[in-house]
C-alpha cells in the first residue's frame, strides 16, 4: 500500500472525536495523518491517542493564544518586532518537540511575511475572477504589488534568515526535517528567489523545500512565478508536498475536481518524499471518495 497523509485540515468542524477522523481516513486509503495549525489542543490529544502514524507537523501546532492574545499562527518569523519574533521561533520549537515525540519526519513552516497593501491583493483577485487578467487595471494593481513587495522586503527576509538559522539548529538537536512552504499571496516569504536564497544558508540534511501545488498553481494563474519552475527549481531538496486541486484561484480541493496538470507534478516527485492531501473542510464525502486512486492513476502516488 502506498504511503499517502490526510492533513486534520479535512476534519474542522466534521468529526466528534479525532477517532472517527482517524478511522475515516483509513477507509478513504489514507494511511498517514498530518497535524495541521488549526487542530486544537484538546483534537491533537485525541490524535496521539489514535495511534495513527503522524507523517507531519504543520507550525505552529497546536492552535493556542499567544503572549498577545492572537492566535500563534498571526506570529511572524519574519517581523521585524524582535519580541514577536522571538516568540513565533519559540512556538515553532514547541511545534519541532511535538513532531519528534509523535515520530513524525518533518515540520512543514511559514516563513512569515512583507507587509504591503493588501486590498491591492483582493483587488488583483477580483480583477482575475471577473476575467479582467488582460487588462491595463489588472496590469497596474500587479505591478504595484509587485513594487511594494520589492521595496519593502530586505529587513523582513533578514528576520526570516535569523529565525531560520536558529530553527534549523534547534531541529538538529530533535532530528527533524524542517520543510519551507510554497506559499500561497505575494506578500508572504519566501517567493521563488527568496527560496532560493533560504535553502542556500542552511543544511540540506536539516532543512528542505515543501511544495503545495495549489500555492504554486494560483501563483502562475496570478501571473507570478511558473508552477513547474517551482518543482524543476526545488525538486533536488523536496521533503514532502501537500497535493489539492485548484478551481480557477481556489485551491484546497479535493484532487480530480479542478485543474490540476497532476501528471506534470508526478515528473518531478521522488520515491521517499512525504506526501499530504491538505483538503478543505468544505469538500464533502463523496468528494474524497477515490482521491487515493486517482492520484495513484495519475502517478503521483505509487
Amino acid at each position: 500500500m502506498p504511503k499517502i497523509s490526510l492533513s486534520t485540515m479535512w476534519a474542522k468542524a466534521k468529526f466528534g472525536h479525532m477517532a472517527e477522523f482517524t478511522t475515516k481516513a483509513k477507509e478513504l486509503g489514507f494511511t498517514h495523518i498530518e497535524a495541521n495549525a488549526s487542530i486544537s489542543p484538546q483534537r491533537l490529544s485525541e490524535l496521539i491517542e489514535t495511534t495513527v502514524p503522524i507523517s507531519s507537523i504543520h507550525s505552529p501546532c497546536p492552535a493556542v493564544l499567544s503572549s498577545r492574545g492572537i492566535p500563534i499562527s498571526s506570529l511572524s518569523l519574519s517581523s521585524l518586532d524582535e519580541s514577536e519574533r522571538i516568540e513565533a521561533v519559540s512556538f515553532t520549537k514547541k511545534t519541532i518537540d511535538l513532531a519528534a515525540n509523535v515520530s513524525a519526519r518533518a515540520t512543514v513552516l511559514h516563513m512569515g511575511e512583507v507587509p504591503i497593501d493588501l486590498s491591492l491583493q483582493d483587488r488583483l483577485h477580483k480583477l482575475h475572477d471577473g476575467g479582467y487578467v488582460q487588462t491595463k487595471d489588472y496590469s497596474h494593481a500587479k505591478q504595484e504589488l509587485v513594487y511594494q513587495r520589492i521595496s519593502q522586503a530586505p529587513p523582513y527576509l533578514d528576520a526570516a534568515r535569523k529565525s531560520l538559522q536558529e530553527l534549523s539548529e534547534y531541529s538538529r538537536q530533535k532530528g527533524i526535517m524542517l520543510g519551507l512552504e510554497t506559499r500561497f499571496h505575494l506578500h508572504e516569504i519566501p517567493n521563488i528567489d527568496e527560496m532560493t536564497e533560504l535553502l542556500n544558508e542552511v543544511s540540506e540534511s536539516l532543512v528542505g523545500y515543501w511544495h503545495d501545488v495549489g500555492h504554486a498553481e494560483v501563483q502562475q494563474q496570478l501571473g507570478f512565478s511558473l508552477h513547474e519552475e517551482w518543482l524543476s527549481r526545488f525538486k533536488g531538496r523536496m521533503v514532502g508536498i501537500h497535493l489539492h486541486d485548484v478551481l480557477g484561484i481556489s485551491d484546497h480541493q479535493a484532487p480530480g475536481t479542478g485543474d490540476m496538470n497532476w501528471e506534470m507534478v508526478a515528473k518531478y516527485l521522488s520515491p521517499g518524499i512525504i506526501k499530504v492531501c491538505e483538503i478543505g473542510e468544505w469538500n464533502n464525502e463523496e468528494q474524497m471518495q477515490g482521491v487515493v486512486k486517482f492520484l495513484q492513476k495519475k502517478g503521483v502516488v505509487n
